[in-house]
């Protein structure tokens, strides 16, 4: 558990370094490249963003889960088998990528810049890594490459004909996840494990059964930009997708215990009494994301309106109500991503891991034709959350007979019900003292407060259970003393 306990706090060091990066960032991008340029970059990317889940082909879910369930002298033997599968789809995907490009799609310079990040997810082998549990060299690996990219733009990035530098210079750093390579002969004989490779046709079913749901979120939540573009424009799409950017980056962060906790539970569940120990485990980081994911949800619903204003300049301030609705999704993807990635997974269970995607993505198709002519980006944010709750509904509906959910439940409405009266007060209260800053500062407060105060009232777990372990340590502190 130690290890774990080190993999989790490295993990999460480096959310905190993605959610803070973007605070630095995006205010000067904003700036400088201003809106249209920002909408193209948002066409333009959300279509390499697509097809690098093509190109990791499950790696990261089944690929993780097969490396860590791997005795010591089959892993390198795994492992060349399962990057075949992974090179092989990549290379076949780049060139039909840059065929299409070249064939059919405007801004084709832009597009082509992007093939050194779709290069850099073929090299990517950091799933190993998550498999074996060493989450310390890929946040590491990862930490590099932010910083990297954040400097580079701030050096090369001045004007909105420099469009063309910020996509290069995110698209090259990404070739920095040859970095992995070097580690491998720590594990296993890199020339042994490729000497006797084979194709594994059970390898590539099973992670084409994982892939065809990413490619379904992705679809939802990367190629919808590219819908809202078509259907709106270049400005309409940099308020939808700067939103999505932000309110994502808090969902990554809530949501990251998941990804560490994957690998353990697919190992406690071959150990004796290990599915009553997922169910007790999977209860409490229910708890610990839906306490996280409503406080922000909250947090940026009432801060919205300024927020952008001040964040991304008053250029953006159209983009406020588009905020206000994609907050909820914070709440409702930290908590539904918990049953797919660390039970159904963990488990796994890839057809009801897979069966939600699917319906989102026909939703979030349909609803994005019939809203977006409409409504421009506030229908886009509206598709997605309404998508994202489907999503979250069917999540928990394909487990409902294997987990304890009115347990679960019981507890869980307290938090559910003190976001919402954190919004309704901070709406019905607003600061106005000419600061910006001020003001958000000041509401941000008060909703904390108004939401720790409910939560307590309502004698909600996991708060209690986190002012119990505070207390304790405070004490032994003063006894040690």
């Amino acid at each position: 558990m130690r290890k774990t306990f080190v993999n989790i706090l490295y993990n999460g060091i480096y959310q905190l370094i993605i959610l803070l990066l973007p605070i630095i960032v995006v205010p000067y991008v904003s700036a400088r490249l201003g809106k249209e340029a920002l909408g193209i970059n948002a066409f333009v990317n959300a279509t390499p963003v697509f097809l690098s889940v093509i190109i990791l082909f499950g790696m990261n879910q089944f690929g993780a889960r097969t490396i860590a369930q791997a005795k010591k002298e089959e892993l390198g033997h795994k492992f060349a088998q399962l990057w075949l599968i992974q090179f092989l789809v990549g290379m076949i995907t780049i060139i039909g990528f840059v065929i299409v490009v070249l064939a059919a799609l405007d801004y084709k310079g832009y597009f082509l810049l992007e093939i050194p990040f779709l290069l850099g997810y073929v090299l990517d082998v950091s799933w190993l890594f998550i498999g074996l549990g060493e989450i310390k060299r890929v946040v590491m690996r990862n930490t590099i490459i932010k910083l990297a990219i954040v400097s580079c733009i701030f050096i090369f990035v001045h004007r909105p004909e420099d469009l063309w530098i910020y996509l290069l210079i995110n698209s090259v750093t990404y070739l920095a996840n040859i970095v992995f390579w070097f580690d491998l002969r720590h594990y296993f004989s890199v020339k042994q494990a490729f000497r006797e490779l084979h194709w594994n046709k059970q390898y590539f079913w099973a992670a084409l059964t994982v892939t065809m749901p990413a490619m379904a979120l992705q679809f939802y939540i990367s190629f919808d930009q590219t819908i809202v573009g078509w259907l709106a424009g270049n400005a309409q799409l940099a308020y939808y997708s700067q939103s999505q950017l932000m309110c994502r980056a808090i969902t990554t962060m809530v949501g990251s215990v998941s990804t560490i906790l994957m690998p353990k539970m697919a190992q406690m569940l071959v150990s004796e009494n290990g599915h009553k120990e997922v169910k007790r485990l999977l209860g409490q980081v229910l708890d610990y994301s839906l306490l996280a994911g409503a406080y922000f949800s909250a947090a940026f619903m009432v801060n919205a309106r300024k927020f952008v204003v001040w964040f991304w300049t008053p250029e953006f301030a159209p983009m406020g109500p588009v905020l206000f609705i994609s907050a909820l999704i914070i709440m409702i993807v930290s908590y539904g991503s918990v049953y797919a990635t660390q039970y159904t997974l963990s488990r796994g269970l890839f057809k009801k891991y897979s069966f939600p995607f699917y319906i989102g993505a026909v939703v979030s198709l349909s609803l994005n034709f019939l809203l977006v002519p409409h409504f421009k980006a506030i229908g886009g944010a509206i598709t997605i959350v309404i998508t994202e709750a489907i999503v979250c509904v069917l999540r928990i509906w394909v487990v409902r007979k294997e987990l304890p959910l009115l347990q679960y439940f019981a507890n869980q409405w307290k938090i559910v019900f003190a976001g919402a009266v954190s919004v309704i007060i901070g709406l019905l209260l607003p600061i106005n003292f000419g600061s910006l800053f001020v003001d958000l500062v000041l509401q941000t407060i008060i909703l904390t407060l108004v939401y720790l105060v409910v939560l307590l009232v309502l004698r909600e777990n996991a708060l209690r259970d986190i002012v119990s372990r505070v207390t304790r340590r405070f004490r032994r502190s003063g006894a040690a003393r």
